[in-house]
């Protein structure tokens, strides 16, 4: 399926994630009979998205509402998070394994691999939810995991 008709079930998928109401659409046409020119509406979560644009089918003002209404909640979510996540938490491993326990996903695995040099370095990958993240260097074990964590938990939260 392409990009531009994916934007509805992603956003389906994000209020199911969310554990809130699945999106509410309201089209109307704004044209003639012979002329259709439709404009939706998406309420999420309370909010209600409308779209600037109208199109010759009601397929596409809900794909288009539902891509607007995707772009407020992640800027939303980027501009509000960012300072909800501190840079050095040593927190993040439980974080995601809840998060993971939560959501009913396969738990995270975590690789960890030796920096050459004479300073001892570390990096973690991290495997969750199908996908592999690689962390930043850290002076341990255990930090370079709480780093990589942390790389998923800014992925799950839409900032990277």
């Amino acid at each position: 399926m392409a990009e531009e008709f994916m934007h509805k079930n992603k956003l389906q998928e994000y209020a199911q994630r969310s554990a809130i109401p699945l999106p509410i659409y309201n089209t109307v046409n704004e044209g003639s009979p012979h002329g259709p020119r439709f404009r939706s509406s998406v309420i999420v979560d309370g909010s209600r998205f409308t779209s600037n644009c109208t199109f010759s089918n009601k397929k596409a003002a809900e794909q288009y509402a539902a891509k607007y209404a995707l772009e407020a909640i992640r800027s939303f979510i980027r501009n509000n998070s960012l300072s909800l996540i501190p840079n050095n938490s040593a927190i993040f491993k439980s974080i995601l394994y809840e998060y993971a326990v939560k959501m009913n996903l396969k738990l995270p695995t975590y690789e960890t691999c030796t920096g050459l040099g004479t300073i001892p370095m570390f990096i973690s990958s991290v495997s969750f939810d199908n996908k592999t993240f690689k962390g930043e260097f850290g002076r341990s074990k255990k930090e370079a995991e709480q780093i990589g964590a942390r790389a998923v938990i800014k992925f799950i939260l839409g900032l990277l």
